[in-house]
């Protein structure tokens, strides 16, 4: 099978109805991040979830749904701003061609969340530099709109 993926870019920006950094910690603190990784109807049990949230620091995180699976996550840490920014590697060890990426050096997906004070809550906008093609990208957006959706569920009630 070739890979026929090419570099995009996608960004989802959503204002969430909390403190920045309350959006922050959701992002850097084990328990908080076990919460609300993952779209919705998705969950991650925090014994798979380790953050060692500095530059070259590593993350891991697992996602689970019943009868569909589990998903692994991992990546590093690029980039640091307490409560303004961070920068991460992202990479799908369930990716199909990720043994073809690999080898080309294209395994890892970057991401970027930046957070913002807006009307009493928080901009956050995530951009994700990736392989994957124009198909994969609407989906991958759609994805990433759920998590987002999980996220402020979770800061609603927390």
């Amino acid at each position: 099978m070739t890979d026929t993926t090419q570099l995009n870019e996608l960004t989802v920006t959503r204002t969430l109805d909390a403190p920045r950094t309350s959006v922050y910690q959701a992002w850097t603190d084990p328990e908080r991040f076990a919460q609300w990784w993952g779209p919705v109807g998705f969950t991650t049990d925090p014994s798979t979830v380790a953050l060692d949230v500095r530059v070259g620091g590593s993350w891991q995180a697992t996602m689970a749904a019943e009868g569909i699976g589990e998903f692994p996550f991992t990546g590093v840490y690029r980039e640091v701003e307490e409560n303004e920014r961070l920068v991460f590697t992202l990479v799908d060890p369930n990716d199909e061609n990720i043994a073809e990426r690999a080898a080309r050096g294209e395994a890892e997906e970057l991401t970027t969340v930046t957070f913002a004070d807006q009307d009493g809550g928080t901009q956050l906008t995530f951009h994700q530099a990736g392989q994957f093609d124009d198909a994969k990208a609407e989906e991958v957006k759609g994805g990433w709109n759920s998590f987002f959706d999980s996220l402020g569920a979770y800061l609603a009630n927390a």
